[in-house]
């Protein structure tokens, strides 16, 4: 479902979407490649994430040992993420939020563990950014 964006911006919005979905398939991905560059990059260097036990990561390479950990701890499953809402802040700013949900790596069964982040995005040109945000 796509919710209406403050700045209504005609045939833009959908393709904000696009992009959103995009940013989206590109950290999923990371992930489940164990990609660690990649997965870099969906984040501004100076990106604010508050995770699951509330600790505040700052910057790439504190959101990149984080998730490295996680990954290593659960090497049976992936993560799946789909698009909930986008609200346009901004011509260059969204908040985005998704479902993220663990599968069995042979997509068997969801693990049981999910969540709803939220990410607030900014656009640099066609490259989308998370530069805030809570994560699992």
């Amino acid at each position: 479902m796509l919710e209406q964006a403050v700045y209504r911006i005609g045939a833009d919005v959908q393709s904000n979407r696009h992009f959103a979905e995009q940013l989206l398939v590109v950290l999923q991905n990371a992930i489940n490649q164990r990609n660690w560059s990649l997965f870099s990059s969906c984040f501004s260097e100076d990106a604010i994430v508050v995770n699951l036990l509330g600790q505040r990561l700052t910057g790439q390479t504190q959101l990149m040992d984080y998730q490295q950990q996680l990954i290593d701890r659960h090497q049976d499953r992936l993560w799946i993420y789909q698009l909930l809402h986008l609200q346009q802040l901004d011509l260059d700013t969204f908040l985005i939020n998704a479902e993220q949900h663990w599968l069995h790596r042979e997509r068997q069964h969801k693990t049981g563990l999910s969540s709803t982040p939220l990410y607030v995005a900014k656009r640099q040109g066609q490259k989308w950014q998370i530069c805030a945000g809570n994560m699992l």
